[in-house]
């Protein structure tokens, strides 16, 4: 299971990751509080013509490496919920606790970053 941002002007992947880091960059994404809720929960929601503009990419990208990755170690991971943990990943699938399944780390973020800094937009695909 994998998501897919597709750059607005030049139509190619740009990015690409496995759905459990997904969920969790859009939700720290979400934390920055610079854009609408409801541009933020269509990220969730892939071929449904979902994404962020050039404008927003900038912005997100900025803060992303201005308040969030500087808080990061390289052993750290983000929770869904925010939380930071230096536990690795155990690939245990938690029926009980869903939010123990999705995190990103610090790498991801900041590809993710360097990415819609430099793309037209995007659009999110599967």
């Amino acid at each position: 299971m994998g998501i897919a941002i597709c750059d607005l002007q030049t139509n190619e992947v740009c990015f690409s990751i496995n759905f459990w880091h997904w969920r969790a960059i859009v939700e720290e994404v979400r934390r920055l509080n610079l854009l609408p809720e409801e541009t933020v929960d269509g990220l969730h929601e892939p071929w449904c013509g979902n994404g962020l503009s050039k404008e927003q990419c900038r912005q997100v990208a900025m803060n992303l490496k201005e308040k969030t990755i500087p808080t990061l170690e390289d052993d750290h991971r983000i929770l869904i919920d925010g939380q930071r943990t230096t536990q690795p990943d155990d690939g245990k699938l938690y029926k009980d606790e869903i939010g123990k399944n999705y995190s990103t780390d610090k790498e991801v973020l900041l590809e993710f970053a360097d990415v819609i800094e430099t793309c037209n937009g995007f659009v999110v695909i599967q």
